[in-house]
């Protein structure tokens, strides 16, 4: 112990000493270590954290739904679960005093927050009988919720309405709790309101024959909390005989939790597990670069100090004794490194939470994702710094511990970087410097490739510009009236706003444009065809085509040409008259020709137009199918584009600004949720964070990977100009210019250089194609981005050359000459 101790305090006096190759390895170990440790806690965020419930390992979810009938019977009469609930999720419009938006709602039993084991903040959960048909509509908020409203913790009483309906505030859930998955609700409510605030709509809007309205629960998607001591594996076997008892011939798979997104009945873990690959597979090249960078800078500095080693293994020292010692000055500066990585783990967790919590999640749903520390995490950094000192400086000191003692013994003072004639058996020198900027390149192509594909996205279009359009989300469920007044009343709505100044037409959708969240399909039958009375058949022979819903000029407001025939008209578009108007792909669907105008589809729907094709969302750029009806009176929440006649920022501010008074002028019973430039509105949307983020993810590696390898190539080339010191001296002395020992120099590093850029050229270009589904607008093989890395790491490798090779051109023949 006393030995270990008299290495520590020697190496931190050598590490003292040498205060810029300190530095330098810190600077280098900080970065590798800080980006695995800020990859893995997103990690552990995704997979290992578990979600805030009671025992979460003995909580499942089960793919499928069951009626009630079904879920009581499961409930009170198995073998498997020690509780049993579920959840039935639907998009509400939910208006709290002047507050309005479209939110996620989940229509759970009574039981369900006891059989997660958690309990509200403020107020108190469902209580028995309150899922009951009939009973007293109550709903309980998210913490998120609850904050967005003013967290005020009087807010247990109030009243909010869901899609018009009067519900009582009972209660607010902790911080991040967003039931069993990462991506939650934004509020909960009993089962059998479900009845009232879905079906009661429905029934109002719409026939028996269309929509069959009867009382009793909607179906749910079961959560189960298995019995003490049974495994997962043991519940699948035993699940299965109580799902045919129930009548259910499907089975149910059963899977842990968590999930990253909310989707009914499904399991995320292999989108999360390639993504967490992903993040954990590029930070391990940045911190193998590192690593890389730093085993060169030991050897560098190491031949600094052969005549001390040669001394001490003359003085009777081991071979492994100068190992240990060079190991503990490596694991000292990992250590140092470590905390430093720590530093900037700490900020770079900081931005991503506030990243994630300005996230504007679709439907107001709640992210409980957050980066932070843990055990799991600190384990992780000590992982990281005990990986970083191996790597980088076990095999320098078994490669310095081989010195010949004779040889470095004749060395003369001052001759730090003789061994002129054995530099091969220290350094691969040429390998490891194309090693870095092989494993360079792969990072700058990624950066490249996703800061390519997020500018083109940010400044993409459908097919029709997004500049000069307002987008302006109304709920209209406050309003309980009959088809024929709800037609009415946005045809008021409409012909109100284009009398507003700077407005030169309008229209309304019941979806987002450039937005597929709230995207409808619909299968409809071959021309000549009527499959329409057999739903199973129409779904395997039929077209699949994207469905959307418009009104009044919508068209013409978001600036879609006609190719042929003509618009709906004023009257036709808000009255669900018989008529569609078709892209071009679809018409080509229908006839090899494309001339469907004047042909009847789903039986009595004429196609009166035809329209190009449209992209619909960012995140892809293929078009297909598309049917636009007019806008039926069976909705209860719309989007209204407003097209102005000028897209100066002013104008569209001040009618940003107005605009909700005026439409609450015609109708006070209209709830404005949302009003932006459609521009905004595509720009700050969930997909384009996405995109963004994953351009600033890529870009901060890439950044990390040119610092590394110009480090690396700067930090080996020194070396090289100074182990060749006597060389350089001799040539000047024969007559060798400065210019000629800079080309010299400069030459060298090129070639290293260029077989590094084509190692790595083939190495990106093959992994680009991993990715190429997350590149909506860019193509894997992309020539801008080839063009910037390679234009990147050249112009790094140069400076990174040129910096020693100066310093060889200043050099005196004399002074040279005199190493020898």
């Amino acid at each position: 112990m006393g030995i270990l101790w008299q290495d520590i305090r020697y190496g931190l006096r050598i590490l003292r000493k040498n205060g810029g190759f300190t530095a330098i390895a810190l600077i280098t170990l900080a970065i590798g270590i800080g980006a695995n440790t800020i990859m893995f806690s997103v990690i552990d965020g995704l997979l290992l954290r578990p979600v805030k419930v009671r025992d979460p390992d003995q909580v499942v979810g089960c793919h499928g739904g069951v009626d009630y009938l079904n879920y009581s019977d499961m409930r009170d009469n198995n073998s498997v679960f020690s509780d049993l609930t579920g959840y039935k999720g639907e998009g509400v419009s939910l208006k709290y005093r002047d507050y309005a938006e479209q939110v996620m709602a989940f229509f759970v039993p009574v039981n369900y927050f006891p059989t997660l084991g958690v309990a509200p903040v403020l107020g108190r959960d469902f209580l028995p009988g309150e899922d009951q048909l009939g009973a007293e509509a109550v709903i309980v908020l998210t913490y998120d919720a609850w904050e967005r409203y003013g967290a005020d913790p009087g807010i247990l009483g109030k009243e909010m309405l869901v899609n018009g309906w009067p519900c009582q505030v009972i209660g607010v859930m902790p911080r991040r709790f967003t039931g069993t998955s990462l991506v939650g609700p934004t509020v909960w409510l009993p089962w059998g309101g479900h009845h009232q605030i879905i079906e009661d709509i429905h029934r109002q809007k719409s026939t028996p024959a269309r929509i069959p309205i009867s009382p009793k629960y909607p179906w749910i998607s079961l959560i189960g909390r298995l019995k003490p001591g049974l495994s997962l594996s043991e519940a699948q076997t035993r699940v299965v005989p109580i799902t045919t008892r129930a009548g259910i011939r499907s089975r149910f798979p059963l899977y842990r939790l968590p999930r990253l997104f909310f989707t009914v009945g499904g399991d995320d873990r292999a989108e999360i597990i390639g993504f967490a690959v992903f993040l954990l597979g590029t930070s391990i090249l940045i911190l193998f670069i590192a690593c890389l960078n730093l085993a060169n800078m030991y050897v560098v500095e190491g031949t600094s100090r052969q005549r001390e080693l040669a001394i001490r293994t003359a003085i009777g020292s081991s071979r492994w004794r100068l190992v240990r010692q060079l190991l503990v000055e490596s694991l000292l500066l990992a250590a140092l490194g470590g905390i430093g990585g720590l530093l900037l783990a700490f900020w770079g967790m900081r931005i991503l939470n506030t990243g994630l919590t300005t996230l504007r999640m679709p439907m107001g749903m709640s992210l409980s994702l957050r980066a932070g520390f843990d055990i799991r995490v600190f384990g992780a950094v000590l992982g990281f710094t005990t990986m970083a000192a191996l790597l980088s400086g076990l095999w320098p000191a078994i490669r310095l511990s081989q010195r010949c003692v004779t040889a470095d013994l004749k060395e003369v003072r001052g001759a730090t970087f003789r061994s002129a004639g054995r530099p091969k058996r220290l350094l691969p020198r040429g390998l490891s410097v194309v090693g870095q900027i092989a494993l360079s390149v792969v990072l700058v192509m990624g950066a490249s490739l996703f800061t390519h594909n997020a500018l083109k996205v940010a400044y993409a279009n459908p097919g029709y510009s997004l500049d000069g359009k307002l987008l302006i989300g109304l709920d209209l469920s406050g309003s309980r009236s009959g088809d024929m007044q709800r037609q009415q009343l946005c045809q008021r709505l409409l012909e109100h706003v284009l009398t507003l100044p700077g407005v030169q037409t309008a229209g309304m959708s019941d979806q987002i444009p450039f937005d597929n969240s709230r995207q409808r399909s619909r299968y409809i039958a071959p021309l000549g065809q009527n499959l329409d009375d057999d739903p199973q058949t129409l779904m395997h022979q039929g077209i699949g085509t994207g469905l959307q819903s418009i009104g009044g000029a919508y068209l013409q407001a978001t600036g879609l040409p006609l190719l042929r025939g003509r618009y709906f008209t004023w009257a036709e578009s808000t009255t669900g008259a018989p008529v569609v108007i078709v892209n071009e792909a679809l018409a080509h669907r229908l006839r090899s020709d494309g001339e469907v105008l004047g042909c009847l589809i789903s039986g009595s729907r004429e196609i009166v137009g035809i329209i190009p094709n449209v992209r619909q969302q960012i995140l892809t750029k293929r078009t297909g199918p598309q049917l636009y009806q007019p806008l039926e009176s069976n909705f209860d929440f719309v989007y209204l584009t407003v097209r102005l006649t000028d897209s100066a920022r002013a104008i569209e501010t001040a009618l940003l600004r107005s605009i909700p008074a005026d439409i609450r002028g015609v109708d006070p019973q209209i709830a404005v949720v949302s009003a932006a430039r459609l521009t905004d509105y595509h720009r700050n949307g969930l997909h384009m964070w996405i995109v963004r983020m994953l351009a600033r993810l890529s870009a901060a590696l890439g950044i990390m990977a040119l610092f590394l390898a110009g480090l690396g190539i700067y930090g080996v080339k020194s070396y090289m100009v100074a182990s060749r010191t006597p060389e350089i001296g001799i040539r000047m002395a024969l007559g060798a210019t400065s210019r000629g020992v800079l080309r010299m120099i400069l030459f060298e590093g090129a070639i290293v250089t260029l077989v590094g850029l084509s190692a790595g050229m083939w190495a990106a270009l093959n992994a680009a194609h991993l990715v190429r589904s997350v590149l909506s607008d860019v193509d894997p093989i992309d020539p801008l981005s080839i063009t910037v890395t390679v234009a990147l790491l050249g112009g790094v490798s140069l400076l990174a050359s040129y910096i020693p090779a100066w310093r060889a051109m200043k050099i005196d023949p004399i002074v040279a000459l005199r190493y020898e």
